[in-house]
């Protein structure tokens, strides 16, 4: 009975190690994904940051950046697009004039596409709710993006459509 206890536990005691050694190789493996995950993250953050930052200056002048609600855990909370247009101070963009967020919105897709860019592009009215200067700049900015990509703008604003070239 003694040496069938005693079998037992030693086998116990054998696979409770197996089992602490397999925990350990997948919380390693779980904390490897959530630290790749963690720098692919960032990475593409800070590229999208840096190309909104170009952008938003060519269109408005202004400046505009991305801040992480919270820096330290980035996956459960949100990011800030805040934007300082000429002559005023830095808000949240959800707190700008309906202009204001489509140049702000505009800077956010454009950014991406620098980033991930794809052969071509369809925007619908996306100059509809600027002033003559962001749609011209916007115009300027589409007609040298179009050296790489093709882009397709619907659109009804003289300034877009003269610098077209095809309509």
């Amino acid at each position: 009975s003694y040496i069938e206890i005693f079998s037992g536990y030693k086998n116990l005691s054998i696979r409770r190690n197996q089992l602490e050694e397999e925990r350990t190789i997948i919380v390693k493996f779980i904390e490897d994904v959530e630290s790749e995950k963690k720098k692919v993250f960032l990475s593409g953050f800070e590229k999208i940051d840096r190309e909104i930052r170009i952008i938003f200056s060519k269109i408005t002048g202004g400046s505009a950046w991305m801040e992480l609600e919270d820096p330290d855990n980035i996956f459960s909370k949100g990011i800030f697009l805040m934007a300082q247009f000429p002559g005023k101070i830095p808000r949240e963009s959800l707190a700008v004039s309906g202009g204001e967020k489509t140049v702000s919105a505009l800077s956010v897709i454009l950014a991406i596409q620098s980033v991930y860019p794809s052969p071509f592009y369809l925007f619908d009215e996306i100059d509809a709710h600027l002033d003559v200067k962001n749609a011209e700049s916007l115009a300027d900015l589409l007609r040298e993006r179009a050296n790489n990509s093709q882009i397709i703008t619907v659109t009804l604003k003289d300034t877009t459509l003269t610098r077209a070239s095809i309509i």
